[in-house]
């Protein structure tokens, strides 16, 4: 049982990577061929360009890991069936079932590897890839926020003209302190820093409005601090980047502030967060996919059997940019964007499985 288990992994793994390799290297030099005209205009240095090459192949590597684990299995099971290797297989008292189940756990441990991949590799690729881009190609290499606006739920809103990146400073703030829908406190001040030691913001020059009744009483200080007031400085610059691009505890913190202030664009950003959350489990569903088939086909089982399984991997992605489109449009929860295509795709494979065995 050990040899064979070793022999199932080990030749969908060697599969798997080649192509792997294969597809992402393709997808890289789409890229880079489409930039071609910018790379020989720009001069662009030789150690940037293959920085710039290396930093896109984490994510062309997540893109294409389910089509490639999908092949990668059907390629093995339906070899074993074109080449005999199933009779002795099953002739031992190995059971098909049995023949499997090494797959589905790969699958689940591929699927985990995915997601701890993606989080702490695959973000970080891009938004270098992306700077890198920027500095390469773009018109500007800045990477500062202009006109934020930010909420919590201790009732603080403000307004800051920019936010940057360099110095980690906001310019221009305007903090306003409301109670029961009242404004009690407005700041107005020429910059902003965060403290780190303290865990808040520091207003430089500011003044100070105080509303009392139907009188404001106003401050003039140097430096204005307001200790209730803590959002850290990358939640400034996360505003004009993708919620796709985020670190989780970023993301999560900017889709608790959305749910207070802004229900339809939380909708969309959640319908994203939980579609990168999910990504990962396609290796899972697509495998399953390819456990299930039937393989029983009198000739040609390598062709049938990936025409098959790229059939229904087909419907899963539709299925899939089906949901998010209505995920994005609060058709349905962000949730079921990620729930609703796993579903379909398994209880399709099943149907297709259960009739193929009664053909």
């Amino acid at each position: 049982m050990k040899i064979l288990t070793r022999y199932t992994i080990s030749s969908i793994l060697r599969v798997a990577i080649v192509t792997l390799l294969i597809f992402a290297m393709i997808l890289a030099a789409v890229e880079l061929f489409s930039k071609m005209d910018q790379i020989m205009h720009s001069s662009v240095p030789v150690p940037s360009l293959l920085e710039y090459i290396l930093l896109g192949l984490p994510e062309y590597t997540m893109m294409v890991a389910s089509i490639a684990f999908l092949f990668s299995v059907t390629y093995f099971l339906s070899t074993l069936t074109a080449n005999n290797e199933m009779i002795p297989i099953l002739n031992a008292g190995v059971s098909p079932l049995r023949l499997r189940i090494p797959i589905i756990v790969l699958a689940v441990v591929l699927t985990i590897l995915g997601s701890l991949f993606q989080e702490h590799t695959v973000i970080a690729a891009i938004n270098r890839h992306d700077e890198l881009e920027t500095e390469l190609f773009g018109a500007s290499s800045t990477r500062d926020s202009r006109n934020i606006v930010l909420t919590d739920e201790d009732g603080y809103l403000i307004y800051t003209q920019r936010f940057s990146e360099s110095s980690g400073e906001i310019y221009n703030p305007v903090l306003v302190k409301s109670g029961d829908g009242i404004i009690e406190t407005r700041v107005e001040a020429d910059r902003a820093r965060y403290d780190e030691e303290k865990g808040w913001w520091i207003f430089e020059n500011a003044r100070v409005y105080s509303v009392k009744g139907r009188d404001v009483e106003t401050e003039y200080v140097a430096e204005y601090e307001e200790p209730l007031f803590d959002p850290e400085p990358r939640l400034f610059r996360s505003q004009n980047t993708s919620i796709e691009t985020m670190d989780r505890e970023t993301a999560e913190d900017y889709l608790s502030r959305l749910w207070t202030s802004d229900r339809t664009t939380w909708q969309e950003k959640a319908t994203d967060y939980y579609r990168r959350q999910g990504a990962p489990l396609a290796i899972l569903v697509l495998i399953f996919i390819s456990v299930t088939m039937n393989y029983n086909f009198k000739k040609n089982v390598l062709l049938f059997s990936v025409i098959q399984s790229l059939s229904i991997a087909v419907i899963y992605y539709v299925a899939d940019m089906v949901f998010s489109i209505m995920g994005h449009q609060g058709a349905v929860t962000p949730l079921m964007t990620v729930i609703a295509p796993l579903v379909l795709t398994v209880l399709l494979s099943l149907v297709i499985s259960l009739l193929g065995r009664k053909i």
